[in-house]
């Protein structure tokens, strides 16, 4: 049996998809076919609902599938509604973070025959295996749908055993196309799962519907490690299908957090000869010299950390994230002490944060001197506690206006700090330069007092302007070589100028090779 998995990947980096390149995995390990539509301007223009149609028409799929994030829902809902006008008996099913935190809203719209909750892995191919052979669906778990009138929820099943699962097939994908755009940089997963509580995020909400479901006994189950002989086979297998790749991006939520399983996995990334620089996510709770050394001896090149916020009670009342100032310091000095480069996550605009609260992380910036650090407005994603939190400051048609969550916020903070929100998302390096020890702190504190002084505006008239002269003033500053950050390979990311000026040698000596920088937003 053929499916149609439709993959709104609209105004984000372009990029595979872990958990659309596992089910496509399952699927060809037993039998079927999974024909993938990756749509994502960045690749080809958007297809139209009648170009979708038209498509259903000439490949003849027995089921149409979605996997989405909340930003595409409404996307995909429009598309379904316009395949079920002309083809009413083409049953269509739904899965994806967004169906996991708001299964009901998505169960109720009655737009999908089913709409599965979780990981579905094995519920897709147990759904396609009851369609191929007629059998009844009515008790597949992972699955909610409709009896006429009766609405059916099922409990999901257990979490899938990375150990017995078929290998990820990323063939799905235009990988040539995306690599290009990625400059060769290529998001591997090494585990699912993560124990943590932060209330922007969706892993607590998962592990909440499977203990209730009796499938799980608690954040421990959700935790699961792909066995690392089984990554290095599959390391080695897409560098040989997929030459273009020169660097591995591991995007588990905690690469770091279990110090035992670094220690081994980089190990094995010597002995097997793997060869490629990689990058990981670390946890300020979970990171040491030992780990960063071993990172560093395996030819780690990057390593990324979530700080969100530089103040205190912002992390603890409004992300629980427990942490300390000084652990993150402490973090970002122990990979430092091993010449990994670092990166940042900070996010500004969330709920109940004041002015000083978000000087705060600018501060603390300062202070870490990290290799860049990426920066977002908060966007508070149906189902998350985070959601919740925000509920009573969101502006719902603002909300519905973002596609992202780097274009200005959805929370009713009113104009003066909606406007101080604007100019950081545009400019925010130049804050964190300002409040540095560096020489270039002069330059930048009084840009940031003449941005501080616009209007609405003013500022609207001239942030185009005062972006592109971020990169001027950046040529100019590192021909002196003064260290600052400049927006670079995103224009959400401040980048130190020593990096841009190393990157630059290593170009100069090797022609042969592009740029070692990864231009997603995500690093």
């Amino acid at each position: 049996m053929k499916i149609l998995m439709i993959y709104p990947n609209i105004d984000a980096p372009l990029g595979s998809n872990h958990g659309v390149a596992a089910l496509a995995g399952v699927l060809h390990a037993n039998g079927h076919e999974f024909d993938l539509m990756h749509v994502c301007e960045k690749k080809e223009p958007v297809p139209s609902s009648e170009e979708i149609v038209e498509y259903i028409r000439d490949t003849k799929p027995g089921l149409v599938g979605f996997s989405v994030l909340s930003q595409q829902y409404e996307w995909a809902a429009e598309k379904s509604k316009a395949i079920r006008e002309v083809f009413p008996d083409l049953p269509q099913t739904i899965g994806g973070v967004h169906c996991t935190m708001v299964p009901d809203e998505v169960h109720k719209s009655k737009l999908f025959e089913y709409v599965c909750v979780g990981e579905g892995d094995y519920a897709l191919l147990n759904l396609m295996n009851a369609l191929e052979n007629g059998e009844p669906t009515k008790d597949l778990a992972n699955f909610r749908m409709w009896d006429g009138e009766e609405p059916i929820t099922n409990a999901v099943a257990p979490f899938p055993d990375l150990e017995t699962l078929p290998p990820l097939d990323y063939g799905v994908f235009d990988m040539d196309t995306i690599l290009d755009h990625t400059k060769g940089w290529m998001g591997i997963l090494t585990s699912r799962g993560c124990p943590y509580k932060c209330t922007y995020c969706f892993n607590i909400e998962i592990v909440d519907q499977y203990v209730d479901d009796g499938a799980a006994k608690g954040p421990k189950d959700f935790l699961r490690f792909f066995p690392i002989e089984t990554m290095m086979k599959d390391l080695k297998d897409l560098r040989a299908k997929h030459p273009k790749i020169r660097t591995f991006i591991f995007d588990d939520d905690l690469f770091t957090l279990n110090k035992g399983y670094v220690q081994r996995f980089c190990k094995a990334y010597r002995e097997h000869e793997v060869g490629l620089p990689f990058v990981v996510n670390g946890h300020v709770n979970c990171f040491d010299e030992n780990s960063a050394k071993a990172l560093k001896e395996a030819n780690c090149m990057i390593v990324k950390f979530g700080l969100e916020s530089g103040s205190d009670w912002v992390r603890r009342n409004v992300l629980k994230r427990f942490m300390s100032n000084d652990q993150i310091e402490q973090s970002f000095a122990a990979a430092h002490k091993y010449d990994l480069h670092t990166s940042a996550f900070v996010m500004f605009g969330l709920p109940h944060e004041t002015h000083e609260q978000i000087m705060e992380t600018l501060e603390l910036c300062a202070r870490v001197k990290m290799g860049r650090f990426r920066w977002a407005i908060f966007f508070p994603f149906p189902g998350t506690a985070a959601y919740d939190i925000a509920k009573p400051l969101i502006d719902e048609s603002k909300m519905a206006g973002l596609g992202n969550y780097f274009d200005g916020s959805c929370l009713k903070f009113g104009p003066e700090h909606d406007l101080f929100l604007d100019k950081l998302g545009k400019l925010c390096n130049w804050w964190v330069n300002a409040l540095s020890d560096w020489p270039s702190a002069g330059i930048y504190k009084d840009l940031v007092k003449e941005v501080e002084a616009m209007d609405w505006d003013t500022w609207r008239a001239r942030r185009d302007e005062l972006v592109a002269y971020d990169r001027q003033l950046s040529d100019e500053l590192m021909e002196k070589d003064i260290t600052h950050y400049t927006i670079r390979y995103s224009n959400v990311m401040g980048v130190r100028s020593d990096f841009i000026k190393w990157e630059r040698e290593q170009m100069a000596g090797r022609p042969d090779i592009e740029a070692v920088t990864y231009t997603l937003d995500e690093s």
